[in-house]
């Protein structure tokens, strides 16, 4: 794999605005992309990242009440849910004031679900169909403060048999050859969901890399969102969270489940390959499709990190809010 990393050439942040408020990074995911790695990394680290003004977010704070309201379908919004989401926006704004006066220069907030969920990508058959307007409801509480999107993204192939198995593994049906057609068929792109965020919050710039090579360093991941050489490198965590079940895993549950006569869609021992290697081999293309874009320049859109190597191009102490719209205006 080539080493590349394409720099956005747009979206740089207002300087007057950028000295008055914390810098908010939102990690989205997606699922099934390392996320858990990286959130154990922002979890074990959390006391060397305050002591380097960096404040975080993961799923053990998000998830207590914080994002109360703000995580759900667009379809399973009542004004009831509305009017939590108000307050629980209003409770992000106050927590993130709260930190500014505590003298911390940036906050990572890494939650998944805020893009979406597995559930609802399966029953769709669409990858992350609902992304604009589940993130819209993240607006109100992050707003011009969010200058920074960290996206992993993964080949459909494997991205799509990890969310199968980890569906059917908590119960769900396992897809018949007329269901894993309409997935290698499913018109939404990672380009489709980065646009999404583009348009959502046009401001941020996009930080995207690819699951396949970055998935074992997320220590090295934190400096690259953040933009910083920390004073000391982050400790690792290991690299293996919620790992895909393998077949007997899953014919385990699907013969304890409602529906054991689905047990002659799953081989016999193994890992579990539910797409035929005609349906991999168009998957791969149309992924391959994804990484030529981003290595293009993705229109400018996007910071693109290829390898480990290339987030050393993304910190310093010369880098900054400064130093990225001199970069900016130079691309």
């Amino acid at each position: 794999m080539s080493l590349a990393m394409t720099y956005p050439a747009r979206f740089a942040p207002d300087r007057g605005i950028m000295r008055r408020i914390l810098d908010v990074i939102l990690h989205v995911g997606a699922h099934r992309t390392g996320t858990t790695s990286l959130q154990q990394t922002l979890r074990r680290n959390a006391s060397r990242l305050r002591a380097s003004s960096v404040a975080v977010w993961e799923p053990n704070v998000t998830r207590a009440a914080l994002f109360d309201g703000l995580v759900k379908a667009a379809d399973r919004v009542t004004p009831q849910v509305a009017a939590q989401a108000r307050v629980s926006s209003a409770r992000v704004r106050g927590e993130i004031d709260r930190l500014r006066g505590t003298g911390m220069r940036t906050l990572i907030v890494s939650e998944e679900n805020m893009l979406g969920a597995i559930p609802a990508c399966v029953a769709s058959g669409q990858l992350y169909p609902d992304a604009a307007r589940r993130m819209a409801r993240f607006r109100p509480a992050f707003g011009a403060q969010c200058t920074r999107i960290g996206l992993a993204i993964r080949n459909y192939e494997r991205h799509w048999t990890s969310m199968l198995g980890f569906t059917v593994k908590h119960g769900g049906r396992v897809p018949d050859r007329d269901r894993l057609g309409a997935l290698v068929d499913q018109p939404r792109r990672w380009r489709d969901v980065i646009r999404e965020l583009q348009v959502v919050f046009p401001r941020a710039e996009l930080v995207v890399w690819p699951f396949e090579a970055l998935v074992d360093v997320p220590h090295l991941l934190v400096p690259g969102l953040t933009r910083r050489v920390l004073p000391a490198p982050l400790e690792p965590v290991p690299c293996i969270h919620n790992a895909s079940p393998d077949v007997a895993l899953l014919r385990k549950v699907v013969a304890e489940g409602p529906c054991p006569h689905h047990l002659a869609r799953l081989p016999e021992a193994g890992p579990w390959r539910p797409f035929s290697a005609a349906q991999i081999a168009r998957m791969r293309a149309a992924y391959d499709d994804e990484i030529a874009w981003l290595r293009s320049g993705a229109a400018g859109a996007v910071t693109y990190i290829e390898s480990p190597e290339c987030i050393a191009g993304l910190t310093g102490p010369e880098r900054g809010v400064d130093h990225d719209e001199r970069q900016r205006r130079v691309g």
